[in-house]
């Protein structure tokens, strides 16, 4: 039987990429902002079976609807992938407007955590499930004129840690994936030495697999193209697996895409 992923922030770049990498072996559930994107993603992912629904996520009524209808549309939820998010204003500290400050959090935190709520007690009913939240590598690396967003990326990071030892129990795994710059269209301009949306993509269906095999509950990535950008046929992946008694084991492996 096909596992289900649900994937939020489909419409675009690293989310639409997964569901494009995913649909020929899993059932897919999107949501997005656009509808126009929605379809055009959608035509392209041949007989998958895919419920999907275009709104803010931000949104609590509209956002429980849907996983309300995502759960009575397939008979398991497997794989949760907390991608949606932005980094919709840049500002000194100083200068931080508090209402988009807010508003980020919203997007990057408070409704990711919203996700895993919905899901988490049908993935612990069945003693199965992994969520993959998408971080970022400013949560590694706090730059200037970032504050909003590497502050919700932060919230969202201490989210996944302690979610990770709390599911332990639950036979549920977390994955947290930090991703360096990425060529979407997140960003203003078009880079094109940064990471393509389709390799982060294939090393989160990597992640996905790895947990369905039983290798591990739980692990973080951290993938950032070498030197600043030219990645090559081989990336370096760390991953920090398997929080036991507190320890994080951390492994570092050169994988070929």
């Amino acid at each position: 039987m096909k596992k289900t992923v649900v994937i939020t922030g489909a419409t675009d770049g690293i989310g639409k990429a997964l569901a494009k990498i995913l649909a020929s072996e899993y059932h897919l559930a999107l949501c997005g902002r656009s509808e126009e994107k929605m379809q055009q993603l959608v035509e392209t992912l041949g007989d998958c079976q895919i419920y999907y629904e275009c709104f803010d996520i931000t949104d609590d009524e509209k956002r429980h609807t849907f996983c309300e209808r995502v759960k009575a549309e397939f008979e398991t939820i497997d794989v949760v992938v907390n991608n949606a998010g932005a980094n919709t204003k840049k500002d000194k500290v100083a200068d931080i407007n508090l209402s988009d400050l807010r508003y980020m959090f919203e997007l990057n935190c408070v409704s990711a955590v919203g996700i895993i709520q919905e899901f988490y007690p049908i993935m612990a009913e069945r003693q199965q499930g992994l969520f993959v939240n998408i971080l970022s590598t400013c949560c590694l690396f706090n730059n200037p004129m970032a504050g909003s967003y590497s502050a919700t990326k932060d919230a969202m990071e201490g989210i996944s840690k302690i979610l990770l030892k709390e599911a332990k129990k639950d036979n549920i795994g977390v994955c947290s994936v930090y991703p360096g710059g990425v060529d979407t269209n997140f960003r203003a301009n078009a880079n094109h030495s940064y990471l393509k949306p389709e390799t982060v993509a294939k090393m989160i269906k990597n992640c996905i697999e790895k947990f369905a095999d039983g290798s591990s509950t739980g692990w973080s990535v951290q993938l950032m193209s070498l030197n600043q950008g030219n990645i090559g046929s081989n990336l370096e992946y760390r991953f920090m697996q398997d929080l036991m008694a507190g320890n994080l084991q951390r492994r570092l492996f050169s994988l070929k895409i």
